[in-house]
């Protein structure tokens, strides 16, 4: 199955690095023009002027903690690259702490962009390109924190929450734009192969992987191919749908 996005516009947070930026390039491979949107200057910088050798790509700069900033920077993506056709959700704030010790600033900062600026961009794609047109394809980043409980060392109640935010925000996303044509799902990953893991140490490495049936952390690529996968035709009868990539942990309660 080929999948192609060819004529597609897809806006992409947190493209400008990571799972994002990976997102990002396999739209652009896929025939999309992508926004990419993202509060890393430099980053974004870069991540355009490399994947614009590619295909169309322009680079907006945004705090998604900053809902009033977040319906103009819609309509400028409107303005020059045309209506919105997908939304891939990927930026988020990964944090880490005990219970007893997250404060309040803390936790605001972890909801107001894991959930509070989801919600809102998911509002503003969807009011401004989606629901005048009857069409249009949401995926959202929840995590295997946000659908079941982490152990120690993982631990974050304030991570957890707002990805078990984003869990519901897709469902009901899901049940009230369906009547425009509008499919909302959502990417639940577990434990990736990032930049940083490549260099662990290799006990590290073996405790990370080892209760993993496929005995190995995901690639960003893996994720990837999720997303782009839901964002498709392909997924054209799927909606309100939480795809865990985790080589089957959760099943064992990894």
């Amino acid at each position: 199955m080929d999948i192609r996005f060819d004529g597609k516009v897809a806006v992409v947070t947190g493209g400008a690095r990571g799972i994002g930026y990976v997102c990002a390039q396999t739209m652009v491979e896929s025939g999309a023009k992508v926004a990419i949107v993202d509060i890393l200057a430099d980053n974004l910088a870069e991540a355009v002027k490399k994947l614009g050798q590619k295909g169309e790509v322009k680079g907006y700069c945004l705090d998604l903690s900053k809902v009033g900033d977040i319906a103009p920077t819609v309509s400028k993506i409107r303005e020059e690259m045309g209506e919105i056709d997908v939304l891939i959700q990927a930026a988020g704030i990964l944090a880490g702490a005990p219970a007893d010790k997250i404060t309040e600033a803390e936790w605001d900062k972890v909801m107001n962009v894991n959930s509070k600026g989801v919600f809102f961009m998911m509002q503003a794609v969807t009011n401004q390109s989606m629901i005048p047109r009857n069409t249009g394809s949401i995926v959202n980043f929840a995590s295997i924190a946000g659908v079941r409980g982490m152990k120690e060392p993982m631990c974050s109640a304030h991570y957890s929450a707002s990805k078990g935010a984003a869990v519901q925000l897709t469902k009901q996303g899901a049940v009230e734009w369906a009547k425009y044509g509008i499919r909302v799902n959502a990417v639940a990953p577990g434990g990736v192969l990032s930049e940083g893991m490549k260099n662990a140490p290799p006990e590290m490495m073996k405790n990370a992987t080892e209760p993993i049936p496929l005995k190995r952390l995901s690639k960003p690529e893996e994720i990837a191919s999720g997303v782009c996968f839901l964002a498709s035709e392909a997924a054209s009868m799927i909606t309100g749908q939480i795809l865990i990539i985790d080589g089957g942990g959760s099943v064992v309660g990894v």
